[in-house]
């Protein structure tokens, strides 16, 4: 079982508890219902169980205010609620509030069973309700959670996967064995996706600034995985790859947080310009493979030029050291 299941689980069984205990003691009638829809309300993350609670109250109020109406007017019988599901229903797919069908259908389900329609169980069902959402809702805002330290702490492992692919790059143009032993993207998208559920639980101050840095690194990998490609296709040894393979080497020693990459981009066109004041190719085989390694140095530009694009969204992105441990 994973860590998000633990968590899920434990806020479910206290959510459930603690709504059995607290609507048995205010003597509401089918406290049992109120605990099944208080572990319905439990979602993964904060931000997404504000979304859904809300939904979740306007849709029983509703749900409730509706049926005791057609029960009081039509009687309470099986077609008024086959009639009322059919409405309800449509009704909450039309808004955007399917989120609300079960715990609401639930809830009208006692107007069936009840001798007798009164203002007082009306108010009863929504103070169940209530109740229900709101413990729901401080179990999952109070719940110990991931936060931005956990994902900063990702953040410094999609670096080490960057720099990795880069030796590893280095270690291909300099003819020698690749030591990629694990699948990097792989590794990624776990860290992208543990990293997008933390940053779903940051619901103040939060400008996604983490999660967008790690599509970036994303995008960048990307890049890196096309550049070892195209290295691949190379066919004969040229006096350039070292020279390339020594900037990526220094690319891979300034990844960090705090470094823009704009410096390397300077030095990255020098380079671009020094090839192309070289003389030409004479041999197909080496025209092939300067245009290789031509398209090799478009490819880190692009590398470079990501890193520099989130570094103008977010100019104060800088992690102190405090914070990298």
């Amino acid at each position: 079982m994973n860590k998000q299941a633990v968590n899920i689980s434990i806020k479910m069984i206290l959510a459930g508890v603690i709504t059995l205990f607290v609507t048995y003691l205010l003597n509401i009638e089918y406290y049992t219902t109120a605990s099944a829809v208080s572990i319905l309300s439990i979602q993964l993350t904060k931000r997404d169980f504000i979304s859904i609670a809300i939904k979740r109250i306007i849709s029983g109020i509703v749900a409730i205010l509706l049926s005791a109406l057609m029960f009081y007017l039509l009687g309470q019988t099986f077609l008024v609620f086959a009639i009322f599901l059919i409405i309800f229903i449509f009704a909450s797919w039309f808004f955007n509030a399917s989120e609300g069908i079960v715990a609401s259908v639930v809830l009208v389900t006692h107007f069936l069973i009840v001798s007798e329609i009164t203002f007082a169980f009306i108010l009863e069902e929504i103070l169940l309700l209530l109740i229900a959402i709101g413990i729901a809702f401080l179990i999952n805002m109070l719940y110990p959670e991931l936060t931005k330290t956990s994902i900063k702490r990702s953040l410094l492992e999609v670096d080490a996967i960057i720099e990795d692919e880069l030796i590893n790059i280095v270690n291909i143009l300099n003819n020698k064995e690749s030591k990629k032993s694990v699948d990097y993207q792989k590794e990624l998208d776990k860290i992208m996706y543990d990293a997008k559920l933390i940053d779903r639980n940051i619901i103040i101050q939060n400008d996604h600034r983490y999660v967008t840095y790690l599509y970036m690194r994303n995008m960048q990998l990307q890049t890196l995985f096309k550049i070892e490609n195209n290295i691949k296709q190379i066919k004969i040894i040229h006096k350039y790859q070292n020279l390339i393979a020594n900037f990526i080497r220094k690319v891979s020693e300034n990844i960090s947080f705090n470094n823009n990459a704009a410096f390397l981009l300077v030095e990255l066109e020098d380079l671009r310009v020094f090839f192309m004041n070289e003389p030409l190719p004479t041999s197909r085989k080496e025209f092939e493979t300067r245009a290789i390694l031509f398209q090799i140095l478009l490819d880190l530009e692009n590398f470079l030029n990501y890193k520099i694009d989130f570094h103008f969204k977010y100019p104060n992105f800088i992690i102190i050291e405090e914070e990298k441990r």
